[in-house]
């Protein structure tokens, strides 16, 4: 993924679940009328995204087994900004750790029925398998603090049902602006566009 160090997947297979991240919207806002005393709701579609994230069964186990096992992560990049309320698609699914835990990860992936590889010389850890051939593993974002402080200003969700830290659309942009790579840099105007849109109407997500 631009804009971060990822892991390359290695022993994945296509499956048959859709490959790309989607959103799309449907909101509601409520305003008082100024056409009477007696304040009246004003009922408007809104053109904010809010998001629909499709996970394989493969995923959403992987995930449910790293929050009982205990092992944080962040969701980042364009899955993170789709999650956000960005519009577009991504196939990639980012996954920051503060550190590698192989006994954890690999664990983990046995429960999501992959593997976890080890890294060794030029090949750094990943995860394999039916269903997470889109899962990368981020070692280092750019332009970010430390990943325990950017942990901690994570925003809750709720992913498919499953509960996840994911990196605010603020930060990022942060990092795809210090990333300067083709694919970051043409992705900003959009993600910028949907964050001033989304400050403009006092949105507290």
């Amino acid at each position: 993924m631009p804009g971060y160090c990822t892991v390359r997947r290695c022993g994945a297979r296509h499956t048959s679940f859709p490959p790309q991240i989607r959103a799309w919207i449907r909101a509601t806002s409520t305003t008082p009328s100024g056409l009477s005393s007696v304040p009246r709701p004003i009922v408007s579609v809104a053109v904010f995204p809010v998001f629909e994230l499709v996970l394989t069964p493969a995923e959403r186990a992987l995930l449910e087994a790293l929050n009982a096992l205990g092992v944080p992560y962040l969701i980042v990049g364009m899955g993170a900004a789709l999650i956000e309320g960005a519009p577009g698609t991504t196939q990639d699914l980012d996954l920051w750790f503060g550190r590698i835990d192989e006994e954890h990860l690999r664990e983990a992936a046995r429960r999501a029925g992959g593997m976890y590889t080890s890294g060794f010389g030029l090949h750094p850890p990943a995860l394999g398998g039916e269903g997470l051939d889109r899962v990368d593993l981020v070692l280092t974002a750019s332009g970010l603090g430390s990943f325990e402080a950017e942990f901690r200003d994570a925003r809750d969700y709720d992913l498919d049902g499953v509960p996840v830290k994911v990196l605010p659309l603020e930060r990022v942009i942060v990092s795809k602006r210090a990333a300067k790579r083709p694919k970051d840099s043409a992705q900003l105007p959009m993600l910028e566009a949907t964050l001033a849109a989304r400050r403009a109407r006092n949105i507290n997500l």
